[in-house]
């Protein structure tokens, strides 16, 4: 009876690690190229900043969307959906 309690146990360890391992991976912001982004972000910030270029962009994984970070040179940060508009402004 202990050993098989202690089997369980040791199971149930290897699976909650397994799984942070999996979220951790999952739930990481990636730098990409400007390029890269959606094709409605890049044109609102060709539109709404013509002067303006991207410093960088990042792509945010999470396990229930997926977003992107833009940083302009000026100051300006967005965030856009995974379709490319708009769903956060600061400057």
């Amino acid at each position: 009876m202990k050993k098989s309690k202690l089997i369980l146990v040791a199971f149930m360890g290897v699976v909650i690690a397994m799984m942070s391992i999996v979220i951790d991976v999952l739930d990481k912001d990636q730098v990409i190229p400007a390029d890269q982004l959606p094709l409605a972000a890049k044109n609102y910030v060709q539109d709404n900043f013509p002067g303006g270029t991207i410093a960088y962009a990042k792509v945010k994984n999470d396990l229930i969307k997926t977003s992107y970070e833009v940083k302009l040179n000026n100051g300006f940060e967005l965030e856009f959906n995974n379709d490319g508009f708009l769903t956060d402004f600061e400057d």
